[in-house]
């Protein structure tokens, strides 16, 4: 699942060139391995790189894990995941969920709402025992999910994804991954209130090296830089040059 929670830095040098705005789903079936039978759900059909623009970049959070559609959950079992998760899970792991649902869940009170639904996956996330770069999107999703309706909640998750984001800075040599680690990283001690640190992380940010489809070698990302540029201005009170 990790390669789907990466932002790539070739998508989003492209932008400028993509003009049109949609996206498309089809419907589908997907087998709930908690009962072994099939359920209705929709499948991504198509998309552009415009969706690093849409509400959720804050967070490094991107359609189609942004949009009711790939949260699949089925009333009868209590069983949820994210669409490309759905079926993937088996052996000591799908034990664990069947046991914690014949537990926890009750038929007559499923979760309705978006957050509601969310806060439940991320209950059999944790039975499931997903990795921390999971972890790590998954509290930023929330994190992000939940900013305009209760922001104390929100930077609850701020708090629990910044130790696993600095936990992903050593390791992120590749520039597609280094990028938005030093942007999260960033942004996050800002929302925080830890302006030299945010800063400090922005400034490295905008300091990266790269070479881009043509061979050419740039610095920083006009994408992060504007991002970043955004972000602080909500500090400064300043809006951002257009």
């Amino acid at each position: 699942m990790a390669s789907s929670f990466r932002i790539s830095l070739a998508a989003v040098l492209l932008l400028a060139a993509c003009t049109a705005e949609a996206t498309t789903w089809a419907a589908a079936k997907a087998r709930d391995p908690v009962s072994g039978r099939s359920i209705t759900v929709q499948e991504p059909v198509s998309s552009g790189s415009y969706i690093y623009q849409w509400p959720g970049k804050e967070d490094q959070v991107f359609w189609p894990f942004t949009d009711d559609a790939w949260l699949r959950f089925n009333p009868k079992t209590g069983y949820g995941a994210f669409g490309e998760d759905f079926e993937e899970i088996e052996g000591e792991a799908l034990d664990r969920v069947k046991s914690w649902l014949r537990t926890n869940y009750d038929k007559s009170k499923p979760p309705r709402t978006r957050l509601e639904k969310l806060a439940w996956l991320e209950k059999i996330y944790e039975q499931r025992g997903m990795d921390d770069s999971f972890r790590c999107f998954f509290y930023r999703l929330m994190a992000f999910e939940n900013s305009e309706a209760d922001s104390a909640t929100s930077l609850e998750y701020v708090r629990k994804a910044l130790p696993l984001l600095q936990q992903q800075l050593p390791r992120a040599a590749d520039v597609e991954e280094r990028l938005p680690v030093l942007y999260l990283l960033g942004e996050y001690h800002r929302r925080l209130g830890n302006a030299v640190l945010a800063r400090e992380f922005f400034d490295e940010a905008r300091a990266v090296t790269f070479k881009d489809e043509n061979g050419e070698e740039r610095v920083g990302s006009e994408y992060f830089n504007e991002l970043m540029d955004e972000r602080e201005a909500l500090s400064s009170g300043v809006a951002p040059l257009k």
